[in-house]
């Protein structure tokens, strides 16, 4: 099996929020899209596409055939992929070789919040207790109103499970077929919906450009860390020694690394439904984690999760 890397470029249209946790009213967010956020996204749509109505046999197709990376802020005019990094200055935000912005200039600068509260329909006050405030990812920034873009890395493999099926490489394009149906992957990612709230308009992407189909081999020309390979009908990203991670790594007690640790939940589907199943991955390693030693990962089916080889 040949794998092949896409980077994509969406510019934002709609605030963005990625559920994170709560602290009293407030419901933080990411500063990041997950992978299983944006497969989510994918899977959603490409049913809809496809005119199936099975969502659970095109997500797991498209764990089969995809390896999903994360999506971070970026700045196109300086090429800066905003991956967040652990310093002894605490967290910051930037693959430059600079020392790159702290996390409240980044705060500042992208992220922002909204608040709300239920009404009572006899008295029109507000219900006790239902006062919540949502942060998000605003779709410009907070100083200079310039729009907000995102980039992440996209691994896929031409693959067949006798009914869907990826086909087609071209240069900056492929296409997915069931049938007699087929979805050409640009026109797939034309616009998705991806994160919370989205019943109220948020999370809306819009491509920029075409998938590019990368040939290299070292991330770092696409503003990541790290050098991928494929093999073994699997992705393998090699990354060096006091190098941060872009995504989260399943801990492991033979894993030399410092930074932050979370445990990572989140809904599945089960016989009740879509996201009626809490499913958890362990705990992981946080994005921004800094490798004591050069380590390789394998980018898991499981939502781009990394594990070590």
């Amino acid at each position: 099996m040949s794998w092949h890397l896409y980077s994509l470029t969406f510019r934002l249209k709609s605030p963005l929020h990625l559920g994170f946790h709560k602290v009293m009213h407030l419901f933080r967010t990411r500063e990041y899209v997950t992978a299983k956020a944006f497969w989510g996204a994918l899977t959603a749509k490409l049913t809809r596409g496809l005119a199936l109505a099975d969502y659970e046999k095109v997500g797991e197709f498209l764990k089969a055939a995809m390896r999903f990376g994360y999506f971070y802020l970026y700045d196109r005019d300086k090429n800066i992929v905003f991956t967040p990094k652990y310093t002894d200055d605490g967290l910051k935000f930037g693959n430059s070789e600079e020392k790159g912005i702290s996390q409240n200039e980044f705060e500042k600068r992208y992220i922002s919040s909204l608040a709300s509260t239920s009404i009572e329909a006899y008295s029109f006050t507000a219900e006790e207790g239902m006062l919540h405030e949502v942060e998000f990812i605003s779709p410009y920034t907070m100083d200079e109103g310039e729009p907000i873009f995102l980039r992440g890395l996209l691994w896929v493999s031409e693959i067949s499970d006798n009914e869907l099926s990826v086909v087609g490489f071209e240069e900056n394009d492929f296409s997915i077929v069931y049938g007699k149906r087929q979805v050409k992957f640009s026109e797939l990612i034309d616009t998705l919906q991806v994160g919370g709230e989205r019943r109220y308009g948020f999370g809306l992407l819009k491509r920029e450009g075409k998938p590019k189909k990368e040939e290299d081999s070292d991330l770092s020309k696409l503003g990541f860390w790290g050098r991928w390979e494929g093999r073994e009908n699997e992705i393998y990203l090699e990354i060096e020694k006091d190098i941060p991670i872009w995504s989260h790594v399943k801990y492991t007690s033979d894993l030399k690394i410092k930074g932050s640790i979370e445990p990572v939940v989140g809904r599945d589907w089960s016989n009740k439904g879509a996201g009626r199943e809490l499913s958890t991955y362990g705990l992981c390693w946080s994005p921004g984690s800094i490798l004591i030693e050069e380590e390789t990962f394998k980018v898991m089916q499981d939502f781009g999760i990394w594990v070590k080889e």
